[in-house]
C-alpha cells in the first residue's frame, strides 16, 4: 500500500550496511517492493531517470 513512499534511509555508523541489509532481508517485504525501497523511489523523488544526465 505505500510501496511507492518509502525511502530507504541507514543508521550507520551505529548499525552497520551488513546489519542493515540483513535485517532489510528478514523483514518480510515481497521481492518487488525490495528495489522500490533501496533505490526507485529515491530516483524518482530526485528525478533521476535513465533520461536525465548526471555530471
Amino acid at each position: 500500500m505505500l510501496k511507492d513512499r518509502i525511502l530507504f534511509g541507514s543508521d550507520f555508523p551505529l548499525i552497520t550496511p551488513d546489519r542493515w541489509m540483513k535485517d532489510f532481508g528478514e523483514a518480510g517485504f515481497k521481492e518487488e517492493v525490495k528495489p522500490l525501497i533501496l533505490k526507485q523511489n529515491a530516483m524518482r523523488l530526485l528525478k533521476l531517470g535513465a533520461d536525465s544526465a548526471v555530471n
